[in-house]
């Protein structure tokens, strides 16, 4: 696509030149030779303020709010967001493929991930940005939508009412996933009926030929299966009555990999996926039954099944000192996706110690939620150590101890003097809380 188009979809004045880009970016850090570098003016900084980084690593065009001074070709905006939202409206009406949107509290970028792998297979597939989800990342996604695709496959996330059905909107996805609902996001949600009833908002289809993926073990699937208008509903969960029924998981954590079974269309067929993560079937059967829905031949499914590339810090496993092996599962943190990492433990045979970071977001209950999961965990490893102002109010049990560190710096000392061969170590914590870099500390 040239300037000259661009203007014209985002009513902009352009100056200087047409001329032809390869990709968008909105961060100048990362710029590429010919990209446009779109000039986003945040609540605490000013994109404008980096056009000079942008053009001297060859950024081919700028939008703005403003009329720049450099010899640049520029299209001037009223609103450089509404640019965005512009061109995705128009790259996603042109689009002749098939969208599938995903939401849910947790999962979404790792089902994504796969689903796009399988997806990929003999036809193009296009995907969400890394984890960019939201009202700035689904249109960013969107830019880069072009025809020559077969499929897109687009993650949603929400961090308060009405987010879902604004993207909803833009994405207008043939089919739609959720991947599972539970607590988080309670700042902006209150509970999790609110949060069901948002994440719902993905089954509004802008057609009669809607396809809506949901998770049968879900206590919500009834009321979204009464709220969608889709032709068909196809459910994956551990329930017997599930199209896709999920049994037998064995996770293998020395060689980062886990084996189920499905059953699905009368026959039950063996799977294998690399990582190592109770919750990655679930994650699989929806891509599984999603990308059989869209023609992909099954053979070539459980092939690429077993050397998906999961997103970066979800359970990813790696040496540590002393021999230890440590799990980085420090993209974020929530009741469920921590639960689920340890219950990933289960059947391993070493001493398990969690690292943890609070859970933030959790609104008024966080506090009895942080109590809640040390009780769920202290059943279940041999040692908790912990930082954070939420871990810290917990009442530790008569079975062990819970260990509070007033920073990282104090924790890695004291897990580099006692862990050896026979440990595993799990860390985890909410974005915030930056346990990724103690998880990197580890790292052999």
């Amino acid at each position: 696509m040239n300037l000259s188009k661009l203007a014209e979809i985002s009513e902009g004045q352009l100056f200087g030149e047409v001329t032809s880009i390869d990709s968008f970016s909105i961060d100048s850090r990362t710029i590429k030779q010919n990209d446009l570098y779109i000039a986003l003016e945040g609540k605490n900084y000013d994109g404008a303020q980096f056009i000079p980084e942008a053009i001297n690593k060859g950024a081919v065009g700028i939008i703005s709010n403003n009329k720049i001074e450099q010899d640049i070709p520029n299209i001037v905006v009223a609103s450089t967001y509404e640019f965005m939202n512009r061109v995705a409206n128009y790259n996603r009406n042109k689009f002749s493929g098939k969208v599938i949107g995903i939401t849910g509290t947790n999962g979404k970028t790792s089902t994504k991930q796969i689903l796009s792998n399988l997806l990929n297979d003999g036809k193009s597939c296009h995907k969400t940005f890394g984890n960019k989800n939201n009202q700035i990342g689904v249109p960013y996604t969107l830019l880069s939508l072009k025809n020559v695709y077969d499929f897109s496959v687009i993650e949603m996330g929400t961090s308060e009412s009405g987010e879902i059905a604004i993207l909803n909107n833009q994405v207008k996805p043939d089919i739609a996933a959720i991947t599972n609902v539970s607590i988080g996001h309670l700042d902006g949600l209150r509970d999790t009926e609110s949060i069901a009833t948002e994440k719902g908002n993905i089954l509004n289809f802008y057609n009669d030929n809607g396809v809506a993926v949901l998770p049968k073990d879900s206590v919500f699937f009834d009321f979204w299966s009464k709220k969608t208008n889709a032709k068909e509903i196809i459910s994956f969960g551990f329930q017997e009555n599930s199209d896709f029924k999920v049994s037998d998981i064995q996770v293998d954590i020395i060689n980062n990999s886990t084996n189920f079974f499905l059953r699905f269309d009368g026959k039950k067929e063996k799977f294998f996926i690399n990582g190592a993560s109770r919750h990655s079937p679930l994650n699989a059967a929806l891509s599984v039954a999603t990308a059989i829905y869209c023609g992909c031949p099954l053979s070539n499914i459980k092939e690429r099944l077993k050397f998906i590339d999961l997103p970066e810090r979800r359970l990813a496993i790696s040496n540590s000192f002393s021999g230890s092996i440590l799990i980085d599962d420090s993209y974020n943190s929530n009741p469920a996706s921590l639960k689920n990492a340890v219950d990933s433990l289960e059947g391993v045979k070493r001493k398990k110690i969690c690292i943890l970071g609070d859970m933030k977001e959790l609104g008024s209950d966080s506090q009895k939620i942080h109590q809640e999961m040390y009780e769920y965990i202290s059943e279940r490893v041999d040692q908790i150590f912990c930082i954070g102002d939420e871990w810290s109010t917990c009442s530790s049990n008569e079975k062990q101890d819970l260990s509070i560190f007033e920073n990282q710096d104090d924790l890695y000392s004291h897990l580099i003097s006692i862990i050896d061969k026979k440990t595993i170590l799990l860390v985890k914590g909410s974005r915030s809380t930056r346990m990724d870099l103690l998880a990197d500390r580890l790292k052999e």
